[in-house]
């Protein structure tokens, strides 16, 4: 199966030899490419990377288009590798670089942000946000720090889009 990979990288690097870096890194090739790896890799125990293989296919057609106009194209190609990152994000474990470390901090951040406003509704006679700064900051460090050890699990059983 490893043939099938290495034809459709060679049909992208066809379709795409003159088009921009700037526009390939937009258009996310590189982690495209990298999919198509993937799906190969599990199509012959996943019957929806099965289907996505008929897809990659049709899609290397019109990636052409996709990348230099604007119009069905590639709202195709957009909508077609969201699906392709959404299946191996859910069904084979694969995340974006930085996912956790953004989800954490954000959540941490309001978490801590919300603790710290109770907090000085306790206190009504110190400033709001002499309880709220802190608790904003606390929040987006350990946020980034137990995100960051998760996205280096990740990175370690190479896991990443």
């Amino acid at each position: 199966m490893e043939q099938w990979n290495q034809k459709i990288a060679e049909q992208l690097k066809q379709e795409l030899n003159d088009v921009k870096e700037r526009d390939l890194r937009f258009f996310r090739i590189a982690e495209y490419l990298r999919m198509v790896k993937r799906v190969d890799d599990f199509s012959e125990t996943c019957q929806q990377c099965k289907k996505f293989q008929a897809e990659i296919e049709r899609e290397v057609k019109t990636i052409r288009l996709a990348v230099t106009e604007t119009g069905k194209e590639r709202r195709t190609y957009d909508r077609h590798i969201d699906q392709l990152a959404r299946h191996m994000k859910k069904e084979h474990g694969f995340f974006p670089p930085y996912y956790y470390t953004y989800s954490y901090s954000f959540f941490y951040t309001l978490i801590a942000a919300i603790i710290g406003l109770l907090i000085s509704l306790l206190f009504p006679s110190i400033d709001r946000w002499f309880f709220v700064v802190p608790g904003i900051i606390v929040g987006l460090m350990a946020g980034q720090l137990i995100g960051n050890r998760k996205d280096s699990q990740i990175r370690s059983n190479n896991k990443l889009l």
